[in-house]
């Protein structure tokens, strides 16, 4: 009975780690002493970096370690 609370657990940390993470980076990217123009373009390259490495890295699963392949297969499992 305890999986189904680790879970959760896990879960849920995940999801404070992530959205704090994209809080904090974009908090602290528009109060940075940039251009709001070179600030805009930054933030749209970096998204663009993430989202093709995540992209990536679900079709290479076979070639990532143990924790990660079991941490995209739980994110990508579906419901």
């Amino acid at each position: 009975m305890r999986k189904p609370k680790v879970k959760k657990t896990v879960f849920k940390m995940l999801t404070g780690v992530i959205i704090g993470s994209a809080v904090g980076s974009i908090l602290g990217l528009t109060l940075a002493p940039k251009k709001g123009e070179e600030t805009r373009k930054y933030i749209k390259d970096k998204s663009m970096e993430v989202f093709l490495r995540s992209k990536e890295a679900i079709k290479d699963k076979e070639k990532m370690g143990f924790c990660k392949r079991q941490l995209v297969k739980w994110l990508t499992k579906k419901k």
